[in-house]
């Protein structure tokens, strides 16, 4: 690996140059199938429709007829072009050498010689040629889309999740796209997995920036009980939240998930301190004295030991005092 022009997180379309191997440049194709042989002038089959398919879809229009043709070396060197590289070349056969330079070779001059005894009777000039210099060959150059220079895959554009980095040998130079909006994951024991729900409301810090997301799935637990929970963004509606943002992958989010909304801006009490005279609720506040008042609540709902309560009646309770519990 001598460059890594792309970054984790970044969008990748067709045409673009992922990696830099030995000074060379690894294009990502849109196709069906990777590349199985360097293709040149003259062949033909599925894979050059592939080829010209792709050159089309990164912007260079290549007719799409199965022959490497000269409109397919036109597009294939505009794309190395366009991205300050030199097309791979090659000489061409040797039938089309051979063909080049019989339709190239000028024709001899024609020159009259007196024979080697003019004594002779009779004798006439008899017209021969000259000895021509014969310049050295030089074969015909030709593009090749060589196989190992491009990475072909269906998921274009695409963004990555994974890239080596600069030194890499090129069995380690693996890239991973991935299509679609990011998500979030988390790996949870499998007691914590029980309490959850698919649909529950999350939250995630990313980069200083609050995202809403729904859990989306739980896994099954591995051997070690450990189990897989994925989240997606929220659906914004008329809020106005961003997704998860593609620059954020590989990054470790802090993820909190609510499990369930019992009341919004309410005192929480414990439970057992909440005491009921028929149909009314009360819980008994200590003032400085030390003495317990009576303060009527409202009862807005119960979760793991804590109730919401509503103050009535005017009275005075606040965050931080302190409660008898029954």
């Amino acid at each position: 690996m001598t460059e890594a022009p792309v970054a984790i997180g970044s969008q990748v379309s067709a045409g673009q140059v992922l990696l830099e191997i030995n000074a060379q440049p690894v294009f990502a194709l849109p196709g069906a199938f990777p590349f199985f042989r360097d293709l040149r002038a003259g062949d033909t089959g599925r894979d050059v429709e592939q080829l010209q398919r792709a050159l089309t879809a990164a912007g260079y229009f290549t007719t799409v007829d199965g022959i490497f043709g000269p409109g397919t070396e036109r597009s294939l060197t505009s794309l190395y072009a366009d991205h300050g590289y030199k097309v791979p070349m090659e000489a061409a056969t040797a039938a089309e050498n051979s063909l080049a330079v019989t339709r190239d070779a000028p024709a001899p001059p024609q020159e009259t010689a007196v024979p080697s005894n003019p004594a002779t009777p009779g004798a006439q000039p008899v017209p021969v040629a000259p000895a021509v210099p014969v310049a050295p060959t030089v074969p015909k150059m030709q593009a090749v889309a060589k196989s190992s220079s491009f990475v072909v895959t269906s998921a274009l554009p695409a963004a990555v999740v994974a890239a080596p980095g600069v030194g890499s040998l090129p069995d380690d130079a693996a890239v991973v796209f991935a299509k679609g909006s990011p998500i979030a994951s988390a790996t949870v024991i499998a007691a914590t997995a029980a309490q959850l729900e698919v649909g529950f409301a999350a939250k995630a810090t990313i980069a200083g920036t609050e995202v809403p997301l729904v859990l989306q799935n739980i896994g099954e637990a591995d051997e070690e009980g450990l189990v897989l929970i994925t989240f997606v963004t929220a659906d914004s509606g008329d809020s106005g939240t961003s997704p998860i943002p593609d620059s954020s992958v590989g990054e470790k989010p802090v993820l909190v998930v609510t499990r369930s909304v019992v009341a919004t801006d309410a005192l929480l009490v414990p439970s057992r301190a909440v005491a009921s005279r028929g149909s009314s609720r009360y819980v008994l506040r200590q003032d400085s004295e030390g003495d317990f008042q009576e303060v009527p609540v409202k009862e807005l709902g119960e979760l793991n030991g804590l109730s919401a309560i509503e103050i009535l009646n005017d009275e005075k309770l606040k965050s931080g005092d302190r409660v008898r519990v029954q």
